[in-house]
């Protein structure tokens, strides 16, 4: 579904033939439009990974209703998936995390707080400048 799809700007193609997001140095999100729902909305597959070792793999997060496939929404949805697991105890319910491995409560533990700073909307996670996305940054 992400054929003819500008990447934003920093992505590159996964291995795995997915549209990436290089977070940082570390942390890879690889992200594609898995179909359309039937009220309109994209559902996201995605797979978060710090140093090639997977950390999350799903397709639980979905786009508003009547998105369109496009650079920035693949953006958008991005920072709403790294948001998501992100997420660190008294931000949400305990649920959340019930289903959790030790190996993601230890990497949420060490790195969700770092990393939801790259969440942030329009916001770089690396100079903490508005208006330019995180990957790569070098103050752009």
């Amino acid at each position: 579904m992400n054929h003819a799809l500008t990447l934003p700007a920093g992505w590159i193609i996964s291995s795995r033939l997915m549209p990436a997001w290089p977070i940082d140095a570390d942390h890879v999100l690889e992200l594609e439009a898995a179909e359309h729902t039937g009220d309109g909305r994209i559902r996201w597959r995605y797979r978060l990974s710090r140093k090639r070792r997977v950390i999350f793999s799903a397709d639980d997060i979905s786009s508003g209703v009547g998105a369109r496939l496009t650079t920035e929404e693949l953006a958008s949805a991005a920072r709403t998936v790294l948001a998501f697991l992100t997420l660190q105890p008294g931000d949400t319910d305990s649920d959340v995390f019930s289903n959790y491995t030790q190996a993601q409560l230890r990497w949420r533990d060490r790195w969700a707080e770092e990393l939801s700073l790259y969440a942030l909307d329009d916001r770089c996670g690396y100079c903490g400048s508005e208006g330019h996305p995180s990957p790569g940054c070098d103050a752009r």
